[in-house]
């Protein structure tokens, strides 16, 4: 573990009130800080699904060039929230002399508004916000923060939102597979937490920073960070994922770990297989085809509202890899590792994904536009609910 992702677990532990550190709270909050890739071109977050009647749960963590008192700084300034995320059309402070800010809300995104009330609260590390009425309420998220010995900040969020209580077209959409609801809290999340990075790291003009630059090449990533060892933990109680970003901001690629009981060998075998993607969420018909480099397929979904109808090709290598030769998606990259990791589960299974969701059709083409960070944040969602897929398939018993 290098030095500085150490001292700034240690900063963030140090930070947190007593009571959390006695309950281990911030616990996988510290390991995801410490776990992040030095360079700054990645985020981590582990997503667990909901329990009984609990509402689904995101953590994520993410580098920032920001000074934790500028973030800290954007995050309690409501006045100035759509200079956070431009879709929050409107914010009123309704109550300035309550101990938390009383704050209404509202988001306009395409086809869907969402709108409610929210209490805002500071804490030693950072800011709490507790939706207390209206969409995705109850809920809250947590911006921890912690300064890095190397210059500038890590961000974490912590957020536990009811994303049931949305509009009509997110919950049909969250139907369509048992992970929805965690998918689209991953989502959301992780585009409150690279928007406040950027706020804070632009804070000039009335406009939320984004990036300008056409999406792509894009690329598979370097999944080795989801196999650190003092990210076990997580691996057991959620759902790890890496976010790749490119200079530009723009997405480079997303993987996502999934736990086997099965050794690594016949986990990757099975995985070879294109037949495994019927699995996926949406997939209605996976035509496999061979190839020079080995089987590819040819895909066609029933997925409302997109096109991920494609020719699969198989690519050289010893790691299953396939790019779309055809279709909508031309250029999207899919991708599989295999990895032993101690623990009840030994092996972890990382789908990585370019899926170029910007071309997939005009609900897609439209939420990116209007948030460009929903590239990024819709990619995660949909490696998620595909690896999910592919966990409940294959059941460990037939090995």
């Amino acid at each position: 573990m290098r030095a500085g992702g150490w001292l700034c677990a240690v900063a963030l532990a140090a930070l947190a009130p007593q009571s959390a550190r006695a309950t281990d709270e911030l616990s996988p909050a510290v390991a995801l800080a410490a776990a992040l890739p030095p360079d700054g071109s990645a985020d981590l977050l582990v997503i667990q699904r909901p329990t009984g009647q609990s509402a689904p749960r995101v953590l994520g963590a993410t580098r920032s060039a920001a000074s934790a008192a500028a973030i800290k700084a954007v995050l309690l300034d409501p006045a100035h929230y759509r200079a956070l995320i431009p879709a929050l059309v409107g914010t009123a402070v309704v109550d300035r002399r309550a101990r938390s800010k009383r704050v209404d809300w509202e988001l306009e995104v395409p086809l869907f508004n969402l709108s409610g009330r929210l209490e805002l609260g500071a804490r030693s590390d950072g800011v709490t916000i507790d939706l207390v009425d209206g969409d995705l309420a109850p809920g809250r998220i947590v911006f921890s923060i912690g300064e890095n010995p190397d210059g500038g900040s890590t961000l974490i969020i912590d957020a536990q939102l009811d994303v049931k209580r949305t509009s009509w077209l997110l919950r049909r959409i969250m139907a369509r597979s048992p992970v929805g609801e965690p998918a689209v809290l991953a989502a959301v999340a992780y585009v409150a937490l690279r928007a406040t990075a950027l706020r804070a790291e632009h804070p000039a003009g009335d406009s939320a920073w984004r990036p300008t630059a056409a999406p792509g090449p894009g690329r598979l990533p370097d999944p080795r960070p989801l196999t650190a060892e003092l990210l076990a933990p997580l691996r057991a109680r959620g759902t790890l994922a890496l976010v790749a970003r490119e200079k530009t901001e723009r997405l480079g690629g997303v993987a996502v770990g999934i736990g086997f009981h099965a050794p690594s060998a016949p986990v990757l075998q099975a995985l070879r297989d294109p037949a495994a993607w019927r699995a996926f969420p949406g997939w209605r018909t996976v035509r496999v085809r061979p190839g020079p480099n080995g089987a590819g397929a040819e895909v066609e979904d029933n997925l409302p509202l997109c096109d991920f109808y494609a020719t699969w090709i198989a690519e050289p290598g010893p790691t299953p890899r396939w790019t779309v030769a055809a279709g909508a998606t031309r250029g999207a990259q899919l991708g599989w590792n295999t990895y032993p990791v101690p623990g009840p589960l030994p092996t972890l299974a990382v789908l990585s994904l370019y899926p170029r969701l910007e071309t997939t059709g005009t609900v897609a083409r439209r939420f990116i536009q209007a948030e460009p960070l929903l590239e990024a944040g819709l990619a995660l969602a949909l490696a998620f609910t595909e690896a999910s897929g592919i966990q409940a398939a294959l059941d460990p018993s037939r090995w």
